[in-house]
């Protein structure tokens, strides 16, 4: 737009030339600070400079007394103009004829109109803009409107019917007539009790809540959007201003137009701001208004001025302080706690969806414990308890053993009201501690590396005897003791505490409670993650039936359901496709409901294993991973265990892509992280470290790949005396694997062979089971026990290829290691049909197993006297490790180097296959141990 354009729409736009907006606006915020009968005074005694500014001051002046401060913000003062042929009575627009108008706004009138085409009988509200909008951006906001409503269906939503353009270019738009008042004067009118404006108001959120399942935000709910009909049925109206939460660019530009639109008064934080719009803003509106229905007053009062607005946001007074009479001690307690929750100035604090709200409405209505009064730092130290693989310091629970000491003396000592808050003070007053002293908390300091079992087993009895006459309170903290128990790895202790809560649960609040549920999906979700196949079965059936039973099919704990779900699918073929859609649709939900929460973060996690996994969608998998690690860092209080997992992901993936940079950079952050917060001499420090040094070895820094494996080799206890022995056996196979590559298979066999051991007495590693027989196949190999060595290659193939189809890389490796013993031991059919096999499954891939294929069928051709197909091989093993992608060892190179000089050799060339010799030579000296050992310096795997 040109400088003449804009200064145009300025001009219409502002009650003051452009020129003159700066100091009119500073001047208008001083003047409706004062009393009105004071304004007149204060225009008069306005100093000379600021003279010229009078006559445009006065004018707004004097329409502030019939004026609101909501109309005001809502919208633009715009200048009378004719309408193009007039809204009348008996104008026909489209089929539809007008009788008499029924409200006007800022952008357009309702009129009561009716069918008059013949096509059938019926009356609608006909919403149509002024004329004189009807141009550019506001014209679209009208036709996103009609859009809008024609996506929506719910009986607490006014029906559309049509949309159209008449004769003359005029917009109609023909929605359901409302005979109906507003939800605050039908409450009034009705003089209702506070349960029955609960009750009402629960059909508010369901109309809400559909709205967002269709990824609309209304973005203008008030009580004036609300109708009640006579047959005590609400109605929400107006998404003049809604917003989708999925939009193409054009109507994004449509979105930032409207940006605060709606009215102030009824606005979240972050729309005054002109920040993003969620379903959080809707769920704040909502808020205010059960605000102002239940205690009868609105938390902030209406200002002239924006930037008043905003700062009250920060927190809302107790509905209960604005009540008076039996309002205030209904209000007080549970539903203060709920209109908190959904007041919170952090969209991030507030329920993560007006179905959550609901749900807390609709327990309160049934006499159940609200989770608002949870939501805070229970809450929070719960979602860090569980999903927290560290061990918890001394701290956290002698201050359990303290802190419920001294509950228990005022537990004994005052039982009167006082009392009661003093025991919620307590109770706050622990969970603090607990979240003081996660160590996964970033700290200069390793944090909860003493174990704290002793002084577990003695909080739990002394939280029963003190808290018995408060089992709310005494379920909530053994639900804490029974979820540090776990993250220890304490699992019999964990599982007999779980049980004991869970009965309590059962008898004090019912079996479909949120404690019972979340206890039969965390069961369903321990089974299914240790592979116990039954157990798994059994416990997701019964976690489904109770989340059936319970209306709770699409919730967080639907979520968390489908995430175990997706751990029993992946494990069976047949399921693979059911587990990838489990894990998109739990993710699914978490974003919808729960978008900036940990549980979205576990869900990504989740979505990038399967990929990386199973769908062997490694840049899928990333993407996925990207998206864990902005939401992880972005989130309030950083969780270094789950940094630590996410980077850790990240470093195997872009391993098997071959991109070693970022690998390595992504292990090694995630070994300093836990070297930070648990110490160089726990066990989450040491899979990152050993992962790191494994992909240094990869790119051929031999030296810097030994020297961590220094920092972590030397600390492992013995085998069978930790209970992550798991974990340890995964650095023993990386350091093992590693040491037979560069040509020390004596030292690497018995760290190979516990790290089989190992994964042997797991059940659900399967997948190791069968990496590592490869890996011992090539270090009795390497020994010259070859064979043992082709048995357990033998092995590992036919493992492989009852799970694995022939197009997985790993297959290939096995493949053509067996077949390179295959053919070292002289049967030379058996190993071309193996080689055969994977150039057929490999297809156009420039994999480095495919390379080494092409070597080995040119060592094949050698052997065989085909000289020129031995030099084709050959030439194009070493073309394709050129164009190689994924996975490699850079010691493959100089292994075809070598095949190549002996073709050459073979062929008469002895200078080019000195040459190529050579380069091998000097390769091998820089990846390979000085000595190397039987075969050593010309292998690899």
């Amino acid at each position: 737009m040109d400088a003449a354009r804009l200064n145009t729409s300025l001009s219409k736009s502002l009650p003051c030339p452009p020129a003159l907006w700066p100091r009119f606006s500073a001047l208008l915020d001083e003047a409706l600070d004062l009393p009105e009968p004071e304004r007149a005074g204060w225009l008069a005694r306005l100093p000379p400079e600021q003279a010229e500014l009078r006559p445009w001051l006065a004018a707004v002046l004097l329409k502030s007394a019939a004026i609101s401060t909501r109309e005001y913000l809502e919208r633009p003062s715009l200048p009378a103009q004719p309408i193009d042929g007039g809204f009348v009575e008996g104008r026909m627009l489209g089929p539809w004829r007008l009788l008499h108008a029924i409200g006007s706004g800022g952008m357009g009138e309702v009129w009561l109109a009716e069918r008059a085409d013949g096509a059938y009988e019926r009356r609608v509200a006909l919403k149509l803009p002024h004329a004189h909008l009807l141009s550019g951006a506001l014209k679209q906001r009208f036709a996103r409107e009609r859009d809008i409503l024609a996506a929506l269906a719910h009986p607490n939503i006014a029906r559309f019917y049509d949309a159209g353009l008449a004769a003359d270019g005029q917009p109609w738009l023909a929605i359901e007539v409302v005979e109906g008042v507003s939800i605050s004067e039908y409450c009034a009118a009705k003089n209702l009790t506070l349960r029955e404006r609960l009750q009402l108001f629960l059909q508010v959120i369901a109309a809400v809540q559909a709205a967002h399942a269709r990824l609309i935000v209304h973005r203008d709910l008030k009580p004036a959007n609300v109708l009640v009909t006579a047959s005590a049925e609400v109605k929400l109206l107006d998404f003049g201003i809604a917003k989708l939460l999925v939009e193409d660019a054009g109507a994004e530009a449509l979105t930032q137009l409207g940006g605060r639109a709606a009215t102030p008064e009824y606005a979240a934080p972050e729309q005054l701001a002109g920040e993003p719009v969620t379903v959080a803003t809707d769920v704040y509106a909502l808020g205010l208004m059960l605000y102002e229905l239940l205690a009868g007053a609105r938390p902030f009062e209406a200002h002239s001025r924006l930037g008043r607005l905003l700062a009250e946001r920060d927190e809302a007074p107790p509905a209960s302080s604005r009540a008076s009479g039996a309002a205030r001690t209904q209000l007080r307690g549970d539903l203060d706690a709920i209109l908190a929750t959904a007041l919170q100035a952090d969209p991030a604090r507030r329920y993560a969806s007006a179905e959550r709200l609901g749900d807390d409405i609709g327990r309160w209505l049934a006499h159940r414990p609200v989770l608002a009064r949870r939501i805070g730092r229970l809450g929070s130290m719960r979602r860090f308890v569980r999903r927290n693989r560290l061990g918890v310091g001394f701290g956290v629970v002698l201050a359990v053993v303290l802190v419920t000491g001294v509950a228990g003396v005022l537990w004994q000592s005052q039982r009167t009201a006082e009392q009661a808050r003093r025991s919620e003070a307590i109770k706050d007053f622990v969970l603090e501690i607990f979240a003081a002293s996660d160590p996964r908390i970033a700290s200069d300091r390793p944090r909860g590396a003493i174990s704290a079992r002793e002084l577990l087993d003695a909080s739990t009895p002394k939280i029963e005897a003190r808290f018995a006459d408060d089992p709310e309170r005494q379920i909530e903290l053994l639900r804490a003791v029974a979820d540090i128990y776990a993250q220890l790895g304490e699992d019999e202790r964990y599982e007999s505490l779980q049980a004991r809560l869970l009965v309590k649960a059962k008898a004090h609040f019912g079996p479909l409670h949120q404690t019972v549920l979340t206890g039969a999906v965390e069961a369903a979700s321990r089974a299914c993650a240790r592979a116990e196949r039954e157990r798994c079965r059994l416990a997701l059936a019964e976690a489904d039936d109770l989340l059936t039973r319970a209306d709770r099919q699409d919730t967080l704990l639907r979520a968390d359901w489908l995430i175990a779900q997706g751990f029993e699918w992946q494990a069976d073929e047949t399921h693979r496709d059911d587990a990838r859609k489990a894990y998109e649709r739990a993710e699914a939900i978490y974003r919808r409901l729960a978008p900036q929460s940990r549980g979205h973060v576990t869900a990504l996690i989740e979505v990038a294993n399967f990929r990386s996994s199973f769908a062997l969608d490694h840049a899928g998998a990333v993407t996925a991973l990207e998206q864990a690690l902005a939401l992880a860092l972005s989130l309030p209080q950083r969780n270094d265990a789950e940094l630590q997992t996410i980077y850790g992901n990240l470093g195997l993936i872009h391993q098997q892509m071959g991109r070693y940079a970022e690998a390595g950079e992504a292990f090694g952050k995630s070994a300093d992280m836990a070297e930070r917060t648990t110490g160089a001499d726990f066990v989450t420090a040491w899979v990152p470290r050993a992962n790191a040094a494994r992909t240094l070895h990869l790119a051929g820094l031999r030296d810097e790949a030994l020297r961590e494996f220094e920092r972590v080799v030397p600390r492992l206890p013995a085998e069978g005396s930790s209970r992550v022995e798991t974990d340890i056996a995964v650095v023993r196979e990386n350091y093992g694997e590693r040491l037979a590559a560069e040509g020390r298979p004596a030292e690497a066999l018995p760290y190979l062979e516990a790290a089989l051991r190992t994964y042997q007495r797991q059940s659900n590693y399967n997948f190791k089971t069968r990496l590592l027989r490869r890996h011992l196949g090539d270090a009795l190999d390497r020994l010259g026990r070859r064979e043992q060595a082709g048995a357990m290659l033998k092995a590992a193939l036919d493992e492989y290829l009852a799970i694995d189809p022939d197009t997985n890389q790993p297959v290939m490796a096995i493949r053509e290691r067996y077949g390179r013993w295959l053919f070292d031991a002289g049967r030379l059919d058996e190993a071309a049909a193996q080689f055969d096999a994977v150039i057929a499954a490999a297809g156009e891939r420039r994999l480095s197993h495919v390379a080494l294929v092409q070597g080995d069928l040119a060592r094949l051709a050698l052997a065989r006297g085909d000289l020129a197909l031995a030099r084709q091989a050959s030439a194009q093993a070493l073309s394709t490790w050129a164009e190689v992608t994924g996975f490699r060892d850079v010691r493959m190179q100089p292994w075809l180097q070598r095949i190549r000089a002996d073709v050459l050799a073979a062929s008469g060339e002895p200078a080019a296959a000195q040459s190529l010799e050579d380069a091998a030579a000097a390769a091998s000296a820089r990846y390979d141990a000085p000595t190397s050992e039987t075969l050593g310096s010309r292998r690899f795997d």
